[in-house]
C-alpha cells in the first residue's frame, strides 16, 4: 500500500501538470482530464480500488418511489407507489410495486405513508415473502390526516424482492406524490 507522502506528491504533480493545459473550455478539458488520471492512477496503484468504482457509479443502486393517487390496500395487498423519481440500478419496478436487488449487499428502505382523516394504515416491508419492519398509523379518529414513516436496514442477495404492503386490516395511503417508498445499498 502506498505512503500518504507517495500520494500527497503524485496529487502536487498531477496538479501543476493539469494547471499547463490550455482548452477552449479549460475547465472543463482539465475537470476531466484530471478526473481519468486520478482514477487511472488510483486503479494503477491499487489504493481504495473499491471506492474509484463507486465515484465512477458502478455500484450505485438507490430508488425513490411515490404513491400518485390516493388508494386503499388490504389482505397483504402491495402499495402501489407507481410515479419513479430515481431508480439507480434498475431495481424498482413500479407498475409491481417491487424492488429487486440487483446486486447482493446491505439496504436501507424507507416508506412515509400518509393515512386519510381518521382513518389508518399498518403497512410493513417485505423481504423476499418474509415480513420484515412494521408502520402503525392510526389516529384515532381525530380528523386529521397523519403521516407515519419506518427505516429499516436488511441483507439482501442478489434477485430477492423488497415490497411495501399491508399487514392487518385496511391501509388508507393518500396519493398526490406524498406517500413514498425509496431504498439505496450501502
Amino acid at each position: 500500500m502506498p505512503s500518504p507522502v507517495f500520494l500527497v506528491i503524485l496529487c502536487a504533480i498531477s496538479g501543476i501538470t493539469a494547471a499547463n493545459k490550455k482548452s477552449p473550455r479549460p475547465s472543463l478539458k482539465i475537470f476531466r482530464d484530471d478526473y481519468a488520471t486520478v482514477v487511472k492512477t488510483c486503479e494503477a496503484v491499487g489504493y481504495v480500488k473499491d471506492k474509484c468504482k463507486t465515484m465512477r457509479g458502478n455500484s450505485i443502486v438507490a430508488f425513490n418511489a411515490k404513491a400518485s393517487s390516493t388508494h386503499s390496500i388490504s389482505g397483504q395487498t402491495r402499495a402501489t407507489f407507481n410515479s419513479v423519481d430515481l431508480n439507480i440500478g434498475g431495481g424498482y419496478n413500479a407498475a409491481k410495486g417491487i424492488f429487486t436487488a440487483p446486486k447482493s449487499g446491505i439496504y436501507v428502505f424507507e416508506w412515509t405513508i400518509m393515512t386519510y382523516a381518521s382513518k389508518t394504515a399498518y403497512t410493513a416491508l417485505k423481504v423476499n415473502g418474509k415480513q420484515n419492519a412494521l408502520s402503525h398509523c392510526h389516529n384515532n379518529n381525530h380528523g386529521i390526516y397523519m403521516f407515519c414513516t419506518k427505516l429499516t436496514i436488511v441483507r439482501m442477495e442478489a434477485g430477492q424482492e423488497a415490497w411495501i404492503y399491508s399487514w392487518s386490516g385496511t391501509s388508507y395511503i393518500y396519493g398526490s406524490n406524498i406517500s413514498s417508498f425509496s431504498g439505496f445499498k450501502l
